[in-house]
């Protein structure tokens, strides 16, 4: 079963990038960022989808954040519009194996997945309640506040942005080069987001000396940057500017290796929880918990 939900969830993401769309790209704008079961989770409470259900959510293009199974919908009173496509979340199932005296011998786990609808799929749901205007530089001020905390040296005058894990170095054109200050940020946290491979923090493998791993690591820090900006209230329309060069690599990756997106999707979920954790942003972004 694992390996039919990974594939199911590779063709998923390979089909939106074959039409150049970039699944992991949150669509809406306002209210809520992160995705979330109207019926079990609480956004008030930091509790929305996370990992590669996040992504997969959002490549749904709808605008609305809440979702709902079927039965939950049924149950409420709702009814799923005709014609309306659900979407798949994947959730991981663990089988306890016992011996004779009852004691737990082995732990199993499954990947299932099951789909859900999104609220303006669904006739009935209430409208959205109504989010006060926030001053924008609110979140700009958060943002510079967590690069500051969690203390990796940011050089500003370069004419591209990267990471150099041998200097544990991020660096950065000017913000004035920037097509806006969304931009300069979304690409600030895509290199954090890099930063938190190095060895003294989570020692992921930083090998982008290959096409797969350079892909691959991409993948991650662009997953992670989006659910940063997301957290941190960044509006971005689209990605780094140099994000469709990507796609290719990208399929790559996911055509030759079915698990590689979620894979990345963890990375990318642990990493941009270790920044908002390390530096205390988690404090004022809402959290990243999930439901159970």
């Amino acid at each position: 079963m694992s390996k039919k939900v990974y594939q199911i969830v590779t063709d998923r993401i390979v089909e939106a990038l074959d039409n150049g769309v970039v699944p992991w790209a949150k669509p809406w704008q306002g209210g809520y960022s992160l995705p979330y079961n109207m019926f079990s989770m609480e956004p008030d409470k930091g509790r929305f989808y996370r990992g590669v259900n996040v992504p997969l959510l959002w490549m749904s293009g709808h605008s609305d954040p809440r979702w709902m199974t079927f039965s939950q919908a049924n149950k409420a009173g709702f009814k799923i519009k005709k014609g309306e496509k659900s979407s798949p979340i994947v959730f991981w199932k663990f089988i306890e194996k016992k011996d004779d005296s009852g004691n737990v011998t082995q732990t199993i786990p499954l990947l299932r997945y099951f789909r859900v609808y999104n609220a303006q799929q669904v006739e009935g749901v209430p409208d959205l309640p109504t989010f006060p205007e926030v001053d924008a530089s609110v979140n700009f001020e958060n943002c510079q506040a967590l690069i500051d905390t969690y203390g990796v040296n940011v050089v500003h005058g370069f004419n591209r942005a990267c990471y150099k894990p041998t200097e544990d170095e991020v660096n950065m054109p000017n913000p004035g080069q920037f097509k806006d200050v969304e931009s300069y940020w979304a690409t600030m946290l895509h290199e954090a987001i890099h930063s938190t491979g190095h060895k003294s923090r989570l020692n992921r493998n930083l090998d982008t000396s290959n096409a797969f791993g350079y892909a691959f690591e991409e993948l991650v820090a662009e997953m992670g940057s989006a659910f940063l900006c997301a957290q941190m209230g960044i509006e971005r329309d689209d990605l780094t500017a140099n994000h469709a060069s990507y796609i290719a690599g990208w399929k790559d990756v996911l055509t030759n290796d079915p698990s590689a997106f979620m894979k990345a999707a963890k990375l990318a979920k642990v990493a941009s929880e270790y920044l908002l954790d390390f530096t205390g942003a988690s404090d004022y972004t809402g959290g990243t918990k999930e439901a159970a």
